[in-house]
């Protein structure tokens, strides 16, 4: 029972941004409450019947998705509240009237009709308003509205003697959205599609070319009602743009995973011709960090962790010095951000990607602040393979809550400061044990807690940038040259309409293996990280004073 009662505990710390997410799913706030209730009921039924949720957050962010889903199929089910025979201006040759069966598709094919088609149709022929009425309701002339009705009337006939399109129909896709920059208050743009298939679709059919909503939903099988909202809530999220006829688009770059595979090998091989010249000016690296003061006072795991962690900031540093990388635009989210996405088709196997993307560094290098009192605080990390990282391992307690709270939590256990100064959730307190087995940022030692990543002050982090940079510096007049022949040719295309794109990200593929390749090879050769045999993180807790 105390398990159960914990379990359920623990969902109840997402009831706010479950609410969020049916807010911004639902048309109003009770339906948005309904959902929400369902979901939690869904969860503790599971939960008495068994069952184990390790990733909460997910779990009821995926469920109340298909409860929503269900219900706007149930809804499109549904047939209409009034006979045929009120659509008396419905040529009789086009259906039957006595066919519920026909009726049904009546309906189906009302919502698939654009927004101002749709609600005079409805308004006149379901609700039983008169053209005056519908005139004064909706601010258009009567002539508007007399020639929406013959427009939708004619829709209507057209295709009633062929099959609603399915030549367009996709499988439903995959896409993972991810940014550079600072993310909105409600950590846009990845929460606009998070657990949301339907946006993601939208998204990567709205890409090659501008399309109408009602194209849009033919495309995914969805009647255009209940693909309008989520549009608009795209556009206001500036993941879509509306052109001035009407149609939207996806307004940044989306990859597929050709663009990298077919990119792969090529990377591979530039390092591995040039790989004793990468590596000359990398050991300098490691000297130097060994030769400084706070190299010298840092027992070996942290300081594997942070010549780890060097070594990528160097790389990192030649890989896109050879970019203008433009500032984020300010967003209406109080962001500032740059989008980019990843989609993958149904059904994809995805296998040899996964192998490519043991030579990813995933996302870049990425800070995170806090503060305990007056100590401001950074943690400072890279996303890499070779062994389990914090990064992956924060999926199990929140992204938000990792971010937000591991900084103050390791001033805490290096200072010897009680937890409670640093309001450390009872999320992040229950995992000390995952996060001593599988992310290396502490350890144990007779029983007493210890921070296992190198701790710098800032003046300490100032010298190790540059030694970063005087690396980083030495790469490019070394092979900089060649490096910047490698790049031509190898852009990816982008649809002829969609300017916003960085001129960067057309290059981001080509570039995506590189670092980790270097490294990857040291480690083969027993160069890099020969000795080590625990998780070794490439991260740095940086703070005010040590």
């Amino acid at each position: 029972m105390e398990a159960m009662k914990a379990m359920t505990d623990r969902l109840l710390v997402y009831y706010d941004d479950l609410r969020r997410l049916a807010e911004s799913k639902c048309a109003s706030r009770e339906e948005a409450e309904d959902l929400v209730s369902e979901t939690f009921l869904a969860a503790y039924a599971y939960i008495r019947r068994g069952g184990v949720i390790e990733y909460p957050k997910t779990y009821l962010a995926n469920t109340l998705m298909h409860k929503r889903n269900s219900l706007l199929r149930k809804a499109y089910r549904r047939p209409p509240v009034v006979s045929l025979d009120t659509l008396e201006a419905v040529p009789e040759d086009i259906v039957d009237e006595s066919s519920d069966e026909d009726a049904a598709e009546l309906r189906r094919r009302i919502l698939y009709l654009s927004e101002t088609t749709r609600e005079v149709l409805i308004r006149h022929y379901f609700n039983g308003y008169s053209i005056a009425d519908i005139a004064k309701q909706i601010g258009i002339p009567a002539g508007t509205v007399k020639s929406r009705l013959s427009a939708g009337r004619e829709k209507i006939k057209e295709g009633w003697m062929k099959p609603m399109p399915e030549k367009k129909t996709c499988i439903p896709g995959f896409l993972n959205v991810s940014y550079s920059g600072s993310d909105g208050a409600n950590h846009e743009p990845t929460s606009l599609v998070e657990g949301d298939r339907i946006a993601q679709n939208l998204l990567i059919t709205a890409y090659d070319r501008p399309l109408s909503v009602a194209e849009l939903a033919a495309a995914v099988s969805i009647p255009t009602v209940y693909v309008e909202p989520i549009v608009r809530r795209l556009v206001d999220g500036e993941l879509m743009a509306a052109t001035g006829g009407g149609k939207v688009y996806t307004d940044f770059v989306i990859y597929k995973p050709e663009d990298f595979l077919s990119r792969f090998d090529a990377q591979l091989a530039f390092v591995h011709e040039r790989f004793n010249r990468f590596w000359s000016v990398l050991a300098d690296v490691l000297a130097e960090i060994g030769a400084s003061d706070f190299g010298g006072t840092l027992s070996v795991r942290p300081k594997r962790k942070l010549e780890r962690y060097a070594l990528l900031r160097a790389l990192q540093g030649f890989q896109l010095g050879f970019f203008e990388l433009p500032s984020a635009p300010a967003r209406r989210d109080g962001g500032s951000w740059i989008a980019m996405g990843r989609a993958f088709p149904g059904g994809y196997d995805d296998s040899a990607y996964c192998s490519a993307n043991e030579y990813a560094v995933q996302g870049g290098h990425r800070t995170s602040g806090g503060c305990v009192g007056e100590v401001r605080l950074q943690l400072c990390e890279f996303d890499t393979t070779l062994w389990d990282n914090p990064a992956r391992w924060a999926g199990s307690c929140g992204f938000d809550v990792y971010f937000r709270e591991m900084p103050a939590f390791l001033w805490c256990v290096y200072r010897g400061v009680p937890v409670e100064k640093a309001r450390i959730s009872s999320t992040m307190l229950e995992s000390i044990d995952r996060l001593i087995d599988r992310t290396g940022l502490l350890a144990r030692e007779d029983g007493v807690l210890r921070v296992d990543i190198p701790v710098l002050s800032r003046a300490d982090y100032t010298a190790l940038e540059r030694i970063i940079v005087r690396g980083r510096d030495r790469l490019k007049a070394g092979l900089g040259t060649e490096y910047r022949a490698f790049l031509k040719g190898q852009q990816i295309g982008l649809p002829g309409h969609l300017r916003s794109v960085p001129p960067y990200c057309r290059f981001l593929p080509a570039t995506e293996y590189l670092v980790m390749a270097v490294l990857r090879e040291a480690y083969e050769k027993r160069l890099h990280l020969a000795d080590v045999d625990y998780c070794c993180p490439p991260v740095v807790l940086v703070c005010d004073e040590i």
